[in-house]
């Protein structure tokens, strides 16, 4: 099954609905199943494959919300006045780290799903988004504008770097070095490889992966379309992606071999399609949008 997120408008941020598509990848039939009907975004399988958490604006603000596909037990884990998004779910399924801005800027948080407070993980001032865990949930990899020329502000279209740091807020290493746009960075399953997105142009926007050290960068789709939000399958054998180049207005689910070989487009929708994320040892895949 895919669980995916179903909008409307680029623009900005808007009502979506969550569904289940409940046919096989191979077959690329789709028969799509309306599971949650409000404003809803980014969102993650949990580890077993039973729930699936998403930040929901249905308070007010964005606050992370955790659902249960079989029981549809909904809880709010995050309750303050600030935005909470982008939530990702820890390998042992006991964590999720997410974005928050409620120190006036964007950070990296992780919330203990048995309770207590959540904790602040970056502590940069920049922005600090798109948190992934390491297979062995020993470092959260992510993406920052401490490196932007002006630290003011970090629109996309300045700097973002990659860097790891520990989920209790050390040890940070930057990654990437070339003081462009890379964002979205997960690793591979295994850990070696990091797959990520760069930006090369102002309509140009590439899906790469590289060594776990930044070392040996390649480009997979080589497009001149927009190609973004890649994740892994669960065996890191195949990518899948988002990109425009049908149409070049809506965004389409494709999917190639972790060597950018055998490149297929998924299912044509009509409508915009973005992040999509393979994080379940059951072959699921959790389809949504952060803008």
């Amino acid at each position: 099954m895919i669980a995916m997120i179903s909008f409307q408008n680029t623009a900005s941020r808007i009502i979506a609905s969550l569904f289940i598509l409940a046919k096989s990848i191979a077959a690329q039939t789709v028969e799509p199943r309306k599971l949650i009907g409000t404003i809803n975004e980014e969102s993650s399988w949990s580890p077993d494959g039973k729930t699936i958490a998403f930040d929901s604006i249905r308070s007010g603000k964005l606050n992370i919300c955790p659902w249960r596909i079989d029981t549809c037990e909904l809880k709010r884990i995050t309750t303050t006045e600030a935005n909470d998004f982008t939530p990702e779910w820890s390998p042992a399924g006991k964590e999720i780290a997410f974005v928050s801005d409620r120190t006036g800027h964007n950070e990296i948080f992780v919330v203990d799903l048995n309770g207590g407070m959540p904790r602040q993980v970056t502590k940069n001032n920049p922005d600090a988004i798109h948190p992934h865990w390491s297979p062995d949930g020993r470092q959260i990899i992510y993406c920052s504008a401490r490196d932007n020329p002006n630290q003011a502000s970090a629109p996309e279209g300045e700097v973002y770097e990659i860097y790891t740091i520990k989920p209790v807020g050390t040890d940070v290493k930057q990654i990437t070095h070339d003081k462009g746009i890379n964002t979205y960075p997960s690793f591979s399953p295994e850990g070696g490889q990091i797959l990520f997105r760069k930006v090369l142009g102002e309509k140009n926007s590439e899906v790469f992966v590289m060594n776990g050290d930044g070392s040996s960068m390649r480009n997979l789709t080589n497009d001149p379309a927009f190609d973004g939000w890649p994740r892994w399958s669960p065996d890191g054998k195949r990518i899948v992606f988002g990109s425009n180049r049908e149409n070049k207005t809506d965004y389409e689910i494709y999917i190639m071999n972790a060597d950018g070989n055998s490149m297929q487009r998924l299912r044509k929708s009509g409508q915009q399609r973005n992040q999509k994320v393979w994080p379940t040892k059951h072959a699921k895949a959790c389809l949504s949008r952060f803008l």
